[in-house]
């Protein structure tokens, strides 16, 4: 059996190799002409080191990634703090149970690991804009007029808006967007008591700001993110300050640090659903579709998308030679996810 998996960013490669790795044929179709990732940073909690761990790409990520020891909550509004959580180190090794990394600290074991893995081939240059069920097949149609057979398809990263506004997944209540904000700044850009500062959110009315440092201690990441979002779909858009800096009510010390960011990329994401949204119909699956994203969401989706990439493999390897048995066990296998610390004592 052949399994397609539309998009070759951390969602979809995490899905080869969880998939490849139980040696399952898995051809990756990703749009770019070069598999990679942006700049956008990650906050790594507990939680995302064990399931890396799983996927075998934790100890390869942890060296790439920079220990933080703090994480601090602002009030976007007034400026006035709102708590600081000690983030704890792993007891018995000393490593760190809550760091932070560029996405392509994480892209790059993870593709490493996919060109290990005879299962998995990779092909760049091949966006998927569609796609149709045959009998016992499904056909994922490319951009540029090819097709491509295979058993089962999975739709990631920005693969999934194929099946947004598709009359066959009309009858689930569309979950609420959210536009996401991403900048890299360097570091002597930003005021002096951010540039040794902790991982710290901004929270306001209907949006949120995160930044922190990142491994090399040279830059810091940067994101908003903008709930209830109503406008076109943004997928890796580039957008201007003045486009970022549209919130309501936004202290001047929030927008100090906004107005140090430039070349902005924004994306649009599901948010929070009413209910347990679908997550597979016939021979196509969604990973991390759906899923309640973290707040702030430094790492989009990071954790659903690895727990749900584990977990379509699980339910590959659970259920019988039948593709929809696969994905009908993979639709309701809910894997429970542990909360961030930083979060849970926070309430960030």
């Amino acid at each position: 059996m052949r399994i397609l998996v539309a998009g070759g960013g951390v969602s979809g490669l995490a899905t080869a190799v969880a998939l490849g790795a139980r040696g399952h044929h898995v051809l990756v179709l990703e749009q770019r002409p070069v598999l990679t990732e942006g700049g956008a940073g990650i906050r790594l909690a507990p939680e995302d080191f064990r399931l890396l761990g799983r996927l075998g790409v934790g100890d390869a990520v942890r060296e790439r990634s920079l220990t933080i020891d703090e994480f601090r909550t602002m009030d976007g509004t007034t400026e006035e703090p709102v708590g600081t959580v000690a983030l704890p180190v792993r007891h018995g090794d000393g490593r760190a149970a809550h760091a932070t990394a560029h996405r392509l600290d994480v892209h790059e074991p993870l593709l490493e690991a996919c060109w290990e893995l005879d299962a998995v081939r990779l092909c760049p240059d091949s966006r998927v804009v569609g796609y149709a069920e045959h009998g016992e097949s499904v056909v994922a149609a490319l951009a540029d007029g090819r097709s491509v057979t295979g058993d089962a398809l999975v739709l990631t990263g920005a693969a999934r808006s194929v099946v947004r506004g598709d009359a066959r997944w009309a009858d689930d209540a569309p979950p609420e967007l959210l536009a996401v904000y991403h900048t890299v700044i360097p570091m002597e850009l930003m005021a002096d008591h951010w540039q040794d500062g902790p991982a710290t959110s901004w929270a306001g009315p209907g949006w949120h700001l995160s930044h922190y440092p990142l491994p090399d201690s040279r830059y810091l990441s940067l994101s908003v993110t903008r709930r209830r979002h109503t406008e076109a779909e943004l997928d890796g858009a580039r957008v201007d300050l003045e486009h970022v800096l549209a919130f309501p009510e936004i202290g001047y010390a929030a927008r100090n640090v906004l107005t140090t960011g430039s070349h902005w990329r924004a994306w649009t994401l599901p948010g929070r659903t009413a209910g347990a949204r679908r997550r597979a119909r016939g021979r196509v699956a969604l990973v991390a579709e759906g899923a309640e994203p973290p707040r702030p969401l430094e790492a989009s989706g990071l954790q659903h998308a690895l727990a749900d990439a584990l977990g379509l493999a699980t339910s590959w390897d659970a259920s019988d030679d039948d593709t929809f048995r696969r994905l009908a066990d993979y639709d309701t296998r809910r894997p429970d996810r542990a909360p961030d610390a930083a979060r849970a004592s926070c309430g960030a």
